[in-house]
Order: structure tokens, then sequence, then C-alpha cells
């Protein structure tokens, strides 16, 4: 009989999944240090992979590494608020229109059932709930792309800075209900089977998060 693998997360992943979420959540703020030796004695662990981990989190864009001054959670600047929205804009929009001819009936039942589910959190003010089913929604036309090197490229470069991000938009004035607005449209598109308007609904969808949310924030 075969059994599924049971994965047991090290001590290293647990640190790197408190620490990424702290500073994503605002509860370690920019520019505050991480003491290498109480965060070892936090965890169990010894420096070499705390190390480890403090390499992922400046890939990630959440932490500065100083030869001087140590480890530190980084600021988000303007310029990262640009560059990551240049980048998913692109990508995103490109994976919509290739799910475009993939996406089934069951897919679009799920996508309006999201959407329900995302209004009943606006109503709410249940912001939490709110990101984790716009990035389900998200999620599907990624994944029915079927192109392995985009998803990949969606999931990983910048995915710290890019949930700073998605929290900070979703925080902000209007942003919950000017987002299930344009899901809507979207699902329209797929239902017509429209690539050339999904595409477009996503970018504009995109373009227009990254302008309310520059326009909301003291940079």
């Amino acid at each position: 009989m075969d059994f599924p693998e049971i994965k047991c997360k090290s001590l290293a992943d647990q640190a790197y999944e408190y620490l990424s979420a702290s500073i994503i959540e605002g509860k370690i703020k920019a520019g505050e240090k991480l003491v290498e030796k109480d965060l070892c004695q936090k965890f169990g662990i010894s420096r070499s992979p705390l190390r480890e981990c403090f390499r992922i989190l400046e890939a990630d864009g959440l932490i500065a590494i100083n030869p001087r001054r140590g480890a530190y959670a980084r600021k988000l600047l303007r310029k990262d608020v640009e560059d990551i929205f240049i980048v998913r804009t692109k990508l995103e929009s490109l994976a919509a229109k290739l799910a475009v001819p993939n996406i089934t009936e069951n897919e679009i039942g799920t996508f309006n059932d999201l959407i329900i589910k995302m209004d009943e959190a606006v109503a709410k003010g249940n912001t939490k709930s709110f990101i984790e089913l716009n990035d389900a929604f998200h999620n599907i036309f990624i994944e029915a792309s079927n192109n392995e090197i985009l998803k990949n490229n969606l999931k990983n470069p910048g995915k710290g800075i890019w949930r700073r991000v998605s929290i900070l938009y979703f925080h902000s004035p209007l942003a919950l209900d000017l987002s299930s607005n344009k899901h809507k449209e979207i699902v329209e598109a797929f239902i017509k089977k429209d690539s050339i308007s999904v595409e477009r609904l996503v970018e504009e969808h995109l373009e227009r998060a990254q302008n309310h949310l520059l326009s909301s924030l003291p940079f």
C-alpha cells in the first residue's frame, strides 16, 4: 500500500514562516533589527540555518543585510510597488489569456462562488478573508494557463514584496469594492471565451490597483 508523503517543517522553515509573516503583516516594523542571538534562542536553531533563513528573506525583498548593521526589516519603497506591479501585470494578464481555452464550467462556477464570498467579506469588512479569496480567484486562471514557466515566475520572484503590497492595497479605501467589481467583468469575458478582453481586463485590474495604492500611500 502506498502512503502519502508526510512533510515535516524544519525549525528553520518555521522561523522563515514566522519572520516573513511578521514583516508582511507589519508586526516587525521597517528598520527593526533582527538580532541573531535572540532569534536563535526563540526558534531553537543555530546561526547557520538562521542565516540561510535570512538569505531567503532577503531574496524575497523582506529584509536587508548590512555587514555592519546586520539584518533588519526592509522598508517598502515606491519603486518596489512600481517594479512588482509591472511584472505581475504582464505575467498575470498573459496567464489569463492563455487560460481562456482551458477554463471549464466547474472553474466558472468556482469563480462565481468566490465572488459571492468576496462580496460577503466586503460586507463584513473582513479584509483577511477577502485577500485569501482574491488569491484563490487569481490562482484559478494562473493554473489554467498550463504554462509551468509562467506559473513558477508568478509564484516565486518578489513574493514577499507582493504579499506586502497586496495587504497594503486591500487595506486602502475602496480597494475591496473596486477589486470585486472587476472580477465579475473578468468572469464574463471567460464565459464568452474572449481572450483579448480577458487579457485587457486583468491588465486594467492590476494597473488600477497600482494607481490606487500609489495614490494612497505616503512614499
